[in-house]
Formats: structure tokens, sequence, C-alpha cells
């Protein structure tokens, strides 16, 4: 609790990334709001509005099926939303768990969980869920457990780190010698302390995310059609840019503007969160004085 509302007075700070970011997130749920006032089906195939263009019916025109784009780019934005924050979710319960118990264990045990995590690190992160969403198959519950199977390792190492940093620490002493078992301190005294640089990492790993989802929606191995993802209308609009090249536009710039706004956000909260920089502008103060 302590950590959220730590983290919630950095976003009412009004730094120049927060305000920016709000800026970047302004066009996406203009997006959403826009589609939700609309009420249009993003599946309804009308060919008498092939390629439309930008009208009353059809605020951001029609795609090479007549389906409304709006429509479309609300769905694919909520899409990729979703499956960024449910691969954050499980890769952060699964990466936290491995570098709790590395940390703690260590021995054998770190250096098992430690190489599994290399061996995921020696493969760069999109070659390897291209590869594992191919062997999956097509489907956004396979893409969500390749992105899944890569996403975890950031979680891991990071939560090691902290609690090598923290198990010799007094209240850890003191909570082992009370008896208290690894759930009860990590849920309780290595968890709450952790949290702050936690936040940022899965902050940084939604933006990767959801470059992925749409990256592997774009090569036709994520979201597969009728379903509509950003990376899948930017293949599809491909097709046709010499025709109608704001098929490409409207979703490429939704999804620049989300990765941003996010990256901004964790850009603010790491700068925020750092301690020794705050230590660092402290003792400039005192030498200034």
């Amino acid at each position: 609790m302590k950590a959220m509302s730590h983290t919630m007075s950095v976003l009412k700070l009004g730094s120049p990334a927060v305000r920016l970011s709000v800026v970047c997130l302004g066009i996406p749920l203009l997006v959403l709001l826009a589609a939700f006032l609309h009420a249009a089906d993003a599946h309804a195939v009308d060919l008498d509005a092939v390629l439309a263009g930008i009208s009353v019916a059809h605020p951001l025109g029609c795609d090479a099926l007549g389906r409304d784009v709006l429509a479309r780019l609300a769905e694919g934005l909520q899409l990729s939303l979703g499956i960024g924050v449910l691969v954050i979710g499980i890769g952060a319960v699964l990466g936290i768990s491995i570098g709790l118990a590395a940390g703690w264990f260590g021995g054998y045990v770190d250096s098992l969980l430690m190489r599994l995590a290399d061996i995921v690190l020696s493969f760069p992160g999109i070659l390897l869920a291209i590869a594992l969403a191919a062997m999956l198959g097509p489907g956004v519950d396979k893409l969500v457990m390749a992105l899944v199977a890569v996403g975890w390792v950031g979680f891991a190492r990071l939560s090691r780190a902290q609690v090598l940093s923290l198990k010799s620490t007094p209240f850890v002493d003191a909570a082992v010698a009370n008896g208290s078992g690894l759930i009860y301190i990590g849920t309780r005294h290595l968890l709450p302390n952790i949290a702050a640089p936690l936040l940022v990492e899965a902050s940084f790993g939604l933006a990767a995310v959801i470059i992925g989802e749409a990256g592997l929606s774009f090569l036709g191995v994520g979201v597969q059609p009728p379903d509509a993802s950003l990376g899948t209308m930017i293949r599809e609009g491909t097709r046709l840019m010499l025709v109608s090249p704001m098929l490409v536009v409207w979703p490429g710039v939704v999804l620049f503007l989300l990765v941003m706004a996010v990256n901004l956000l964790g850009d603010a909260l790491r700068d925020r969160l750092d301690v020794r920089r705050d230590m660092r502008g402290a003792a400039q103060g005192a030498g200034q004085s």
C-alpha cells in the first residue's frame, strides 16, 4: 500500500515526462471514447463502403472489407492493452517467485534458476517469442504464453538482486528468528521493500509487451483475423499503402503514442524512485549551502 501511494504521489507531481505522457495518451483515449459513442461493429462487412474515406458514418473511413476503421482501432487498442497487462501480471508473479526463491535459498537453487534465465536472455527476445508463437500455433492464449516465456526474466533477476541485498537486514533476521516461513517473509517483509523497482520494471515491460504483441501479430503468428490488433491492422494496411495510406497511419500513430506514454511514465517513476539521485541532489544542496 505504501508503494502504491508513493507511486500515486509521483504521478501527481506534474513533471514534464508525466505531462507529455498524458498528452500522448490523449489520442488513444479519444479513440476509445469516440468508438464507444460511435457504437459501430468492428467486424461488420459492408462491400458498398470498401476503402471509404472519412465521413459521418465512418469517422476514420473503412478498410478493404468495408469495416469501420475507428471501431477496429478501438478493439485493437483494447486487445493490445489487455494482452500487455495480462502478460505483465503473469510474468511478474512467475518472475518474482523465481527471483525470491533464487535469492533466498542461494546455492544450487540459485545457480539452476539463474542459468535458466541466462538461457532465455541468450536469445533475442523478439526472435524467441516468434519461435515460441510459431511452435505453439496462432491464437491469443498462445501469444500470451510466448510473451510470458520471454518476459519473466527481468522480474526474476531484479527481485533476486533485491532479495540478496535485504536477506541479511535486521528485520529479516528477526522474522527468521520468530520462525516465519519464506512465503510470509516474502509477502510481508521483502515484497513491500522491493516494490518500487519492480513497478518501474513493470512499466517498461508493458511497453515492450505491447510492441512485441504488435510485431507478432504483424508477422501473422499473433492475433488472427477477424479479431483486430494494431499489428494486424498495420499488416493489412501495408497491402494498400498506395491506395489508402491512412490504414497504416492510424494504427501506427496510436501504437506509437501508447508505447511513448508508457515509457514516459516509466521514466518518471524511475527518476522519482531513484534514491541515489535524491541523495546526490541533497548532497549538492548541502555543498552549495
